[in-house]
């Protein structure tokens, strides 16, 4: 079984749509729908946002589905060179909202013995590649750092960019789950839509106006996967 999470519902409607779904369950308050898209059997759920809800629900995914593979599909602010309606397949994920250098030695977006950064699974991430050719997406590759905030200045990410480069995204969710994901060693990989441009004077309103339809983008971007997933699996 596959999870897939996105944080807002505009994130997964376009999924529900094209899904055939067998039975819901809620768990906390989270409700997860199991089924089947492409004939690959899923469970597609919405965290809600921001990291706890992020991590809760991954942490589900994990110990009460046993999923082998985690997809995040969603939005998020871009970071040149990146552009609306571009999205960004991630290399790797990291906060950009933590830090405890007050007190120890760990570089800022380090807690404790965690690594500051998160690689996502280089087996699907290839395979994902193929895909974005395939459907002939203007697509990048690089970092996306999470945190508690929506951004809409630079400076909230400074630091981390000094710690992480080829930063192109930046939202509220990815890290989380990529962390999960590391520590209950499941294969993960995570996309997100550039529906808005951080220090663009129409950042919020470019948000609000696209970004349904760049989560329709990435949704599409989720079936030609699960497709290639069945043909390789």
């Amino acid at each position: 079984m596959i999870g897939i999470i996105g944080a807002l519902d505009i994130e997964l409607n376009h999924l529900f749509e094209h899904m055939v779904i067998s039975h819901t369950e809620l768990i906390a308050d989270k409700t997860f729908y199991i089924g089947h898209i492409k004939d690959q059997e899923v469970v597609v759920v919405k965290s809600d946002i921001g990291k706890v809800n992020a991590a809760i629900t991954a942490t589900i995914l994990s110990l009460k589905y046993k999923v082998k593979l985690m997809i995040n599909t969603g939005v998020a602010g871009g970071v040149h060179p990146a552009n609306v309606g571009d999205i960004i397949l991630a290399e790797g994920l990291a906060y950009f909202d933590a830090s405890t250098s007050a007190i120890d030695d760990n570089p800022h977006g380090k807690l404790g013995e965690d690594p500051i950064i998160v690689e996502t699974d280089p087996f699907y991430f290839n395979q994902a590649k193929n895909v974005f050719e395939r459907l002939g997406y203007q697509y990048l590759i690089g970092n996306i750092v999470t945190g508690d905030k929506f951004v809409t200045k630079l400076r909230s990410i400074e630091k981390i960019s000094k710690r992480v480069n080829n930063i192109l995204a930046c939202e509220m969710e990815g890290m989380a789950i990529a962390m999960t994901a590391f520590k209950f060693n499941i294969p993960f990989i995570s996309l997100r839509g550039i529906s808005d441009v951080i220090e663009d004077p129409t950042q919020t309103t470019s948000f609000l106006k696209v970004s349904k339809e760049v989560a329709r983008k990435t949704s599409l971007f989720v079936f030609e996967f699960l497709e290639v997933f069945n043909v390789s699996n």
